[in-house]
């Protein structure tokens, strides 16, 4: 929990994700660990900064985030980034700047609907992988895997997103899924990886063993990933992993096996639809932003920027 957390509001391109980054990279200087939390649509831009040494949180509290101090002045304080825009200005565009809200907002949800078909594709192959899974076979292996449970250093539960689908494509990062010990779950397109990590996940928290849970990106309520302690279950295949593979009724998979290849084309096909949408997003958000830059007085963010590193804990 943020010992301090600093809400930035402010319209788009006023500069809070910059803002953000200079106060990582101030902490980077001082040589504490930040953590990143990039922007689920535009992976170059960040939504929050973290710096666990010190409890110190700064996140954007703009739409769609709507993000609100807990505890205002006693805690939690607030960056009005909006000060530094010239109202007179936008106010002659505000037609322009409407028309753009509208289309962006109606061009992200065609792009939740093509994702939304993508996971119904995937959550049928889930239903052929679970007939086919049969039930001694999945207690063989869930035994299997909680065996490899660590007891471990005592320490919190985390969450997050290890990767993002984005109008670059699906972004993600690798290089956090380390550990000394690696437990790749080979499953097929389909497979229910949650419904295994979660009995892991359930022991860990009996035994307050320190955990981290990575969330699928199609489907935040399910795990993708989960470390407990120094031990790694995965349903990656990072080099030098231990694989644990399901036992599946072949005979099942080979009579369904023309539904399950439809279901990954059209999924692939529904996935890329989403995002080159979200492509199209992306160039509309780019030139809203462009109506606020111009309204920008660059000089008083520098001077609000130079307050709050001034100010940081």
């Amino acid at each position: 929990m943020a010992k301090r957390a600093l809400i930035i509001k402010g319209g788009p391109g006023v500069g809070k994700s910059t803002l953000m980054k200079k106060v990582g990279a101030h902490y980077e200087e001082k040589g504490l660990e930040v953590d990143y939390y990039h922007c689920s649509g535009d992976p170059d831009s960040i939504d929050a900064v973290y710096v666990p040494a010190k409890g110190y949180l700064m996140a954007d509290g703009t739409a769609p985030h709507r993000l609100d101090p807990v505890c205002p002045g006693a805690r939690d304080g607030i960056v009005n980034l909006g000060v530094c825009l010239n109202e007179g200005v936008l106010a002659e565009q505000a037609e322009e700047i409407a028309g753009l809200n509208e289309k962006i907002s109606h061009t992200f949800a065609r792009a939740y609907r093509y994702l939304h078909a993508a996971e119904g594709m995937r959550q049928d192959s889930g239903a052929v992988y679970r007939r086919a899974f049969l039930p001694a076979r999945r207690r063989n292996m869930e035994n299997r895997l909680l065996s490899m449970v660590p007891d471990g250093e005592k320490g919190e539960e985390q969450h997050a997103f290890l990767q993002a689908i984005t109008w670059k494509g699906v972004v993600q990062y690798p290089e956090l899924l380390e550990a000394k010990q690696m437990v790749s779950l080979s499953i097929p397109f389909g497979m229910d990886g949650d419904a295994l990590l979660q009995p892991l996940l359930q022991l860990a928290r009996q035994r307050d063993v320190k955990r981290m849970c990575w969330h699928d990106p199609l489907d935040g309520s399910k795990l993708s990933h989960l470390q407990v302690g120094d031990t790694l279950f995965t349903t990656a295949a990072p080099p030098n992993s231990l694989t644990v593979e399901p036992e599946l009724d072949q005979d099942d998979i080979r009579k369904e096996a023309s539904r399950l290849s439809f279901n990954r084309a059209v999924y692939d096909l529904c996935l890329h639809q989403a995002v080159d949408v979200l492509a199209q997003a992306k160039q509309a958000h780019d030139r809203l932003e462009r109506y606020y830059i111009d309204a920008m007085d660059f000089g008083r963010l520098q001077a609000i920027t130079k307050e709050v590193l001034e100010e940081v804990p």
